[in-house]
């Protein structure tokens, strides 16, 4: 199997560039990409993706460690499965506890009902992801941390939406291919490890982001009014908790400003200058 690996140097510290840029010249298969701005995850992988040529491409957070031979045995069930458009093996964290790998779309029905509930209604539509699977099962949403894709289906719905900056990602391109008459799946036997939140430290400013980025995503794909319930949702779930601390209470004042992308923190960089 034929294979190129690219790394995207998502605006790292010199120093860790550096350790990284002599390790890469040891690697043929190895190409080495910096950009001179953090350009989030979509921005990121999509740099990556004008460096590639390939049938398929194999997204992956650079905190994770696969357990066995999951490219192969991705690529096998893809090429299988005609009309998968993206699909990702089994998570498991640091201390090799399972973790779901998948998602359902969001919606006012999910939020408000539970997957329990609608799952005793469409059980195929709403499968239960806190349980292990043996055999591929068709989902909506699969976990960022390790996505394997059909670059031609997802050429088609444009790839990466650059306007996500942290979140909803996943939620966004999946959405796209299952727009376009595609699936997404969990290959259960690929299996990997994903060291959850080593990557990206919590605060105020990557709270609102996650907010700035799941409202954008509303916006695209549910209606005015689905979008609306969402964000009183988001408001109230947050200012019921102003007693800790002021956190909670700024987060809800930001929630009920109806926050765009021109707020995203992608919007307050410089470019680094050597």
């Amino acid at each position: 199997m034929l294979y190129n690996i690219i790394i995207v140097d998502n605006n790292s510290k010199d120093n860790d560039f550096n350790i990284l840029s002599e390790k890469c010249e040891e690697w043929p298969h190895v190409t080495l990409v910096r950009s001179v701005l953090n350009l989030g995850f979509s921005g990121g992988n999509m740099l990556g993706v004008q460096q590639a040529n390939a049938d398929y491409l194999l997204f992956l957070n650079n905190d994770t460690v696969f357990l066995n031979d999951n490219v192969s045995l991705l690529l096998d069930f893809m090429l299988k499965e005609k009309n998968a458009a993206i699909c990702t093996g089994q998570m498991f964290n640091g201390e090799g506890a399972f973790v779901t790998s998948f998602q359902h779309f969001p919606s006012v029905a999910l939020r408000f009902l539970g997957a329990k509930t609608l799952r005793a209604f469409s059980p195929e539509k709403y499968p239960d992801n806190g349980i292990s699977y043996a055999e591929p099962q068709k989902v909506d949403v699969v976990a960022g941390a390790s996505m394997f894709v059909d670059f031609n289906k997802f050429a088609e719905v444009g790839g990466f939406d650059t306007n996500f900056f942290l979140y909803c990602e996943e939620e966004d391109i999946a959405m796209k291919l299952c727009k376009a008459g595609y699936s997404a799946y969990l290959v259960p036997e690929a299996r990997y490890i994903h060291y959850l939140g080593k990557s990206t430290s919590r605060n105020i400013d990557v709270d609102k982001e996650f907010y700035i980025s799941f409202f954008y995503y509303l916006r695209k794909h549910l209606s005015r009014g689905e979008y609306i319930i969402f964000v009183l949702y988001s408001f109230l779930k947050n200012l019921k908790f102003f007693y800790k601390g002021t956190h909670y209470l700024r987060l809800a004042l930001f929630i009920l400003s109806f926050p765009g992308q021109e707020r995203s923190m992608k919007h307050k960089q410089r470019i680094s200058v050597n």
